[in-house]
């Protein structure tokens, strides 16, 4: 475990990980009384100019980048001589819901890549390529947000810096295009395919490509076919296809493409805060995802009772019934006209029914 630099300011809790050339830990902002992650540049071991650089790199990146599925920074400074940057704290990765519950159902998985792609697209618009999309960098904060994080080697677009040229391969070789493997030129079709790794790691439980060697994951992704879905989910194989295509040229290349892909196959998915938090409590994946479903199940049968609630009754049609009871009337007393002399005892109670019927016809105009 690293040491606990001290940071003014800032009281560090708990180590939470290493990432890239950095140690990341859970603090207390003392000045706004907040839970805040600090991720800190080692300098005993990584004191070259390279590692300093692209941390900080990765501190301008992210303050240029300004979107709700992008992690928020909050400050960055040096402390005895080791460089630091302060952002909010994420509670949960994917990387972590994905081993705890193995297989993440359809449409949260859709909901979540949903979200991550339009963080993407947005740092694309902006010049900014991520280049290493895997599930740890992908976390969620307490209201079950996804967000993407870690631009320690994200590029600019065209970008000569010695530290991003092409020739040099950088990245999680499990979630790679195969242009970045084979160390050339990428752009935000590079992303899009690892998205693509990691939807299909969700959806089936396992990634596109395995190998008990780097080496032979790395092959399975330059020229071995895309894999098939199981049926029950091989609806999606059309969006996986445009993501995982080896050909950049045949992948989603925009948002526009994108959503006319990813719109059909999405359905309303969202868990109450509260909810949520009360699904983290649970002991296993098993009763957190049958809670789940049974919550989504109670939203649709309150959205269904709300909606014929909220349809307006049939009103009886009194116009019609009472022009039906007027005519019966008529005939009542036409017949009572012509048969008043003959059957006077039933024409007399006739004649005081017909009185009651018109009594309360009247009451109801």
């Amino acid at each position: 475990m690293p040491t606990f630099p001290k940071i003014p300011n800032f009281e560090l809790k708990k180590f939470l990980g290493s990432g890239g050339a950095a140690d990341v830990f859970l603090a207390v902002d003392l000045k706004h009384s907040r839970l805040v992650a600090i991720k800190v540049l080692s300098h005993t071991r990584f004191a070259d100019t390279i590692a300093v650089r692209r941390f900080i790199k990765e501190a301008q990146t992210i303050s240029r980048l300004h979107h709700p599925n992008i992690v928020r920074i909050l400050g960055t400074g040096k402390a005895n001589d080791q460089h630091y940057m302060v952002m909010e704290f994420l509670p949960e990765s994917l990387k972590q819901r994905i081993r705890v519950r193995k297989q993440i159902g359809l449409q949260e998985s859709l909901a979540i890549i949903n979200q991550i792609a339009a963080a993407l697209f947005y740092a694309h618009g902006k010049g900014f390529i991520h280049r290493d999309v895997k599930p740890d960098n992908i976390m969620f904060r307490s209201d079950g947000t996804p967000v993407i994080l870690d631009f320690g080697i994200a590029r600019v677009l065209e970008a000569t810096s010695a530290i991003t040229r092409s020739g040099t391969s950088l990245g999680t070789p499990r979630y790679m295009s195969p242009e970045q493997l084979n160390a050339k030129r990428v752009d935000g079709r590079s992303d899009i395919y690892s998205l693509g790794v990691v939807l299909y790691e969700m959806i089936s439980g396992a990634p596109p490509y395995k190998g008990s060697q780097t080496m032979s994951v790395i092959l399975k992704h330059i020229s071995e076919p895309i894999p098939k879905l199981p049926a029950e989910l091989s609806f999606c194989q059309p969006l996986l296809e445009r993501m995982l295509a080896k050909e950049r040229d045949k992948r989603i290349a925009s948002e526009k493409e994108w959503q006319e892909l990813i719109k059909p196959l999405l359905k309303p998915f969202k868990l109450p805060r509260v909810a949520r938090e009360n699904l983290a409590n649970l002991p296993s994946a098993k009763d957190r995802e049958k809670t789940r479903l049974s919550i989504n199940k109670g939203e649709s049968s309150v959205e269904k009772r709300r909606h014929t609630q909220s349809r307006p009754k049939a009103k009886p049609n009194h116009k019609r019934r009472i022009i039906l009871n007027l005519l019966l009337i008529l005939a009542i007393v036409i017949w009572l006209f012509f048969n008043y002399e003959r059957i006077p005892g039933l024409a007399l109670a006739l004649w005081h029914t017909v009185i009651g019927w018109i009594s309360a016809l009247l009451a109801k105009i």
